[in-house]
């Protein structure tokens, strides 16, 4: 009987070891300018979200989104105004950080291009709120959808090296 209590403490040391401790939090945010609000989202605009969150799910972390938003022009600033409302929901769900993927669609808003002009992601840290990262990958009109997703894991393995994962 001596021998339960040094067993047990050795079996919640070793489950310690296998499972993780902790996986961040992140929160999705996808904006797509160029296109007419209320349209369907874009596939590549979809593309990129569940990449990105596939990426971050499978390397432990805990991931969510908000809906895909559609503004007529590029936001101004290092946060854009039109997304202070996705990431005030995202600090009240316990967010540990926040990535913006910003989708630039050329054409007309009524007509716009199936593929993205330019893509830029941000990545934040929400306590304390600042700026950790962020990439942008110009002229991605003439990828074709496979080279696409390769593009989105590259992304998601720069920012998962911000993270320590």
């Amino acid at each position: 009987m001596g021998f339960v209590k040094p067993l047990s403490v050795l079996v919640c040391l070793h489950s310690c070891f296998i499972f993780p401790l902790y996986g961040a939090t992140l929160s999705f945010l996808v904006i797509e300018t160029g296109v007419r609000q209320g349209s369907p989202v874009q596939e590549s605009s979809q593309r990129w979200e569940t990449g990105l969150m596939d990426a971050f799910f499978e390397a432990g972390h805990i991931v969510s989104n908000a809906a895909i938003m559609q503004v007529p022009r590029r936001p101004e600033g290092e946060f854009p105004q039109e997304a202070q409302g996705k990431l005030q929901e995202a600090i009240a769900g316990g967010s540990d950080f926040f990535i913006l993927v910003l989708m630039e669609y050329p054409g007309t808003r009524e007509h716009p291009s199936p593929r993205p002009q330019s893509i830029s992601l941000k990545l934040f840290s929400i306590q304390p709120y600042h700026s950790i990262g962020e990439q942008h990958y110009p002229q991605t009109i003439s990828k074709s959808p496979s080279e696409e997703l390769l593009e989105v894991k590259k992304a998601a393995r720069i920012f998962l090296a911000y993270l320590g994962g």
